[in-house]
């Protein structure tokens, strides 16, 4: 694991509607569909399955259909491997990114002022 899949895999376990749903998922059944999840949440259908997407595209949930159901739970070993060390320089990755020097901030240009006239005093 890279420091960039690294950084997305904490920055879904930022979100606490997230959470929620991965700790019903590790206190629930193996496989669960997103009624059952409901039934304990405080969330709507809608921003369940948009979260589910998003920790299934990030890896930490695992899919499968059934019929009409799609029923989910959580990757045990993903969440392992993020949560194992993180700090530590990936193959490849060269130095740990605490020792990586700050970039300077560069200070956008501005855009020019622009004043309309609608009609009315300036």
């Amino acid at each position: 694991m890279n420091y960039a899949e690294i950084a997305a895999g904490f920055a879904l376990l930022a979100d606490p509607n997230r959470l929620r749903i991965l700790a019903q998922l590790d206190q629930g059944e193996d496989w669960q569909s997103a009624t059952q999840l409901l039934a304990q949440l405080p969330i709507c259908q809608p921003t369940l399955s948009h979260h589910m997407k998003l920790l299934w595209q990030g890896g930490l949930v695992e899919r499968r259909r059934q019929g009409q159901r799609t029923l989910y739970r959580l990757d045990r070993a993903a969440l392992a491997a993020l949560l194992t060390d993180p700090l530590t320089a990936p193959a490849g990755e060269g130095t740990p990114l605490a020792t990586t020097p700050p970039k300077e901030a560069v200070a956008a240009p501005r855009p020019p002022a622009v004043i309309v006239r609608t009609g009315h005093k300036w």
